[in-house]
């Protein structure tokens, strides 16, 4: 029973022993001031009891480290004998020892008024002069650079540039001042070079654009070229033509020069008169198309086909005072068969609908009649009183002499010099024959 006291009691001892070992490690009976800094996730690099240090003299160790997700908090443990010495207004940055060496914390002091001496429980915040903020920003991206190089290797990176840099530093600062007086002069024009190099992506995105429409140019051309070469002769006979034609064009011009002048100064009014009138252009050939199949509906089968009408009032002569004026200014006017006038009835027209009399300002008084029409009810079929025509006799000699006889006197001819057309159409008239003779 005595020896498992004693046994467990060695083995508590042991315990103690340890517990004292960490103890004095951990400084638990050290005593110390508790104070916090709030940094950025930089501070996450602090090892636990990394140094503390105010201008290089360590005043403390780092205790704990902790993050929110936003920014850390590192716990730090100060000697009292020197929070004397530091201000409640100092500032913390996060430097490295060496380059691969560990960081630890340098406290800066303020510019200004000190203040009062730090005390546990204070916060201190973190360097955020130009100077702190590089630091911290070098650090950060140096770190996974420095975490993915072999140390080994970048020591016999460093051994062979200081080998080669070796007895060569005046060779080397003269480069660095020519570099210096070079990059001065460049510094100026360094917003131009900006720009020039946008404008060159912009070409370059160009260019790739129209890269395959220029592939295809010159495969088409190395065609022409091809073609080019096995036409040479015909070219070069097309060349003498060429050269000899424009030889006689040159002479024709010396010769002409001022008759084509002229030509062009005299065609001038006409060319600006044609260029107003040219919408009218369509319309008169469109009314000739439509003409065409009535002109051959009159020629049909190798004869003159007639719709003879007869209008109410013999067209009057024109007067004396109506002389011919040139004072229309209507400017292109056609008339067709789908002409409407303003204020007149639209077409299409047709016998039955007959487009109005329009013209223009020429000198003529009024329409002469001309635009009358007999009713449609008018009978034509009657036998003219006392004509005594035979309709057996219908277009032969007796019925000539009759007619002949008849008109000649109206038109103030001898009866035979009536025309034989005038028998034709006055024929049917008089024996009671259709107004339509075909």
């Amino acid at each position: 029973m005595t020896r498992r006291v004693l046994g467990v009691a060695f083995i508590g001892v042991l315990c103690f022993l340890l517990w004292l070992t960490y103890a004095f490690y951990a400084k638990v009976f050290t005593e110390t001031v508790t104070v916090q800094l709030k940094t950025s996730h930089i501070g996450l690099q602090l090892n636990r009891h990394a140094d503390v240090k105010l201008r290089g003299i360590i005043v403390g160790e780092v205790r704990e480290v902790s993050t929110d997700g936003d920014e850390a908090t590192v716990e730090l443990a100060l000697k009292p004998d020197q929070v004397s010495q530091i201000a409640s207004t100092v500032s913390a940055r996060i430097l490295p020892k060496t380059l691969f060496g560990e960081k630890y914390v340098a406290l800066v002091p303020p510019t200004g008024q000190a203040g009062r001496h730090i005390k546990g429980g204070d916060v201190i915040s973190r360097d955020k002069t130009a100077v702190g903020i590089e630091i911290e920003k070098v650090l950060n991206d140096a770190l996974p650079l420095l975490q993915a190089v072999d140390p080994a290797d970048l020591n016999a990176t460093l051994n062979t540039l200081a080998t080669a840099l070796e007895g060569r530093g005046t060779e080397i600062a003269q480069t660095l001042t020519q570099l210096d007086a070079y990059l001065k002069k460049l510094n100026p024009s360094v917003p131009k070079l900006v720009a020039a190099l946008t404008k060159l992506t912009q070409v370059s995105q160009l260019y790739g654009d129209v890269t395959p429409d220029l592939a295809r140019a010159l495969r088409n051309l190395t065609v022409t070229g091809n073609t080019v070469v096995e036409k040479e002769q015909q070219l070069q006979k097309f060349f003498t033509d060429v050269s000899a034609l424009s030889g006689t064009a040159d002479g024709f011009l010396r010769e002409n020069e001022d008759r084509v002048i002229r030509l062009g100064e005299v065609t001038r009014p006409i060319l600006d008169l044609l260029e107003r009138y040219s919408p009218e252009f369509p319309c008169f050939l469109k009314v000739l198309t439509d003409t065409a199949p009535i002109l051959n509906d009159t020629f049909r089968g190798g004869a003159l086909n007639i719709n003879l009408e007869l209008i109410t009032n013999q067209p009057t002569p024109y007067q004396p005072n109506e002389l011919p004026k040139y004072l229309d200014k209507r400017g292109p006017t056609c008339v067709g068969k789908n002409y409407s006038h303003p204020g007149a009835k639209p077409g299409p027209y047709t016998q039955d609908n007959p487009a109005p009399y329009i013209t223009g300002e020429d000198g003529v008084i009024g329409d002469h009649n001309k635009n009358e029409r007999f009713p449609l009810n008018l009978q034509l079929n009657r036998v003219a009183p006392g004509a005594g025509v035979d309709a057996g006799s219908a277009g032969g000699p007796a019925e000539q002499q009759v007619v002949d006889s008849v008109v000649g006197p109206v038109m103030g001819v001898a009866a035979g010099e009536v025309p034989d057309l005038t028998t034709l159409m006055v024929g049917p008239l008089l024996r009671g024959g259709q107004v339509n003779l075909r």
